[in-house]
């Protein structure tokens, strides 16, 4: 029987322990330069794709060699599954794999990470020094300890960012359209708890129903020297109403690691502008589960996953 052909489309850092697990299955190609979604799905059985295409209708070959797409992460966006699926091609991501998710942090990490960035005023203060001042006064900032952290989804990583605050000596709280079983308070209405925190940190997945979910009136509600984090999705988050809430001063501040049409960013971009000139909005884009132990990690299960799922329907 002819292997299957697979295509490492972004192979840049690739597990070299993953890449020896699909060889022993496949024929696998790892190229310098990356191809098109059409050339990839034109060629190969099998495209793994990191974030770095698109795969919509349009992109789709008339003469479709693929069967799988292989994604090393739970968000599925960039992708048109109705399209693909149509087509006939099975997505194979990380949704779903709660056992495994449990040690996947990164994310999380970084949530901390860029929180503890603007409270304290680490990015201005580090260029400051860099132009020959040591102005420590100029740089006072805010602690976490007994701050009151309130979590937008209590799902996976909401349960671990709440729990790196409560390391830290905070007072969590969480909205979610559940009730989950963890040791902090629910709260039932979404503006109720921003307006009690002051830390709003974001962990839902985009959807219909949480596009725009935070806008003006969650803005407004929030205290003066509230921040907002969102390590989730772009589209989450209102851009023309955090921007109102920044120049406004309904907020003190917000961290992002994502914004609405990631791939259209630019320097024009109105956050780009405010953020230049103004050291309360943190801008990064989009490195939340960038980290050489994460991406290790994902491969190698996702390696595994796409064997499991050719011995199963194909090699029998």
């Amino acid at each position: 029987m002819r292997k299957w052909k697979v295509l490492i489309a972004e192979s840049v850092d690739f597990s070299q322990e993953a890449l020896q697990m699909l060889q022993q299955y496949f024929e696998v190609d790892t190229p310098a330069e990356k191809p098109s979604v059409t050339e990839a799905l034109s060629a190969y059985e099998v495209v793994w794709f990191r974030f770095g295409y698109v795969i919509d209708e349009q992109c789709l070959p008339s003469s479709l060699r693929c069967k799988v797409i292989v994604v090393p992460a739970t968000g599925t966006d960039h992708i048109d599954l109705d399209a693909v699926q149509k087509r006939g091609i099975v997505v194979l991501s990380l949704k779903g794999e709660r056992e495994f998710l449990r040690r996947v942090r990164a994310t999380a990490e970084l949530t901390i990470g860029l929180c503890l960035a603007l409270q304290r005023k680490i990015c201005p203060a580090h260029r400051d020094v860099l132009s020959g001042h040591w102005n420590r006064d100029a740089f006072r900032g805010r602690e976490l300890y007994e701050k009151r952290v309130g979590i937008v989804g209590m799902g996976r990583l909401g349960q671990m960012v709440a729990a790196y605050f409560s390391a830290f000596g905070c007072r969590v709280q969480y909205c979610d359209t559940r009730e989950v079983e963890v040791p902090y308070r629910r709260v039932d209405s979404l503006v109720e708890l921003a307006a009690q925190s002051d830390i709003l940190s974001l962990h839902v997945p985009l959807s219909e129903e949480t596009v725009g979910l935070i806008g003006e009136e969650v803005f407004r509600a929030m205290p003066a020297h509230g921040i907002l984090l969102n390590t989730s999705r772009g589209a989450i988050v209102d851009e023309a109403a955090l921007l109102r809430a920044l120049e406004e001063g309904f907020i003190a501040g917000a961290a992002l690691d994502v914004v609405c049409e990631e791939r259209q960013w630019s320097a024009n971009r109105a956050l780009a502008q405010y953020a230049r000139n103004h050291d309360n909005l943190l801008i990064v884009p989009h490195i939340g589960g960038n980290t050489y132990e994460s991406f290790d990690r994902t491969e190698r299960f996702m390696a595994q996953k796409l064997i499991e799922w050719y011995r199963s329907r194909v090699a029998e």
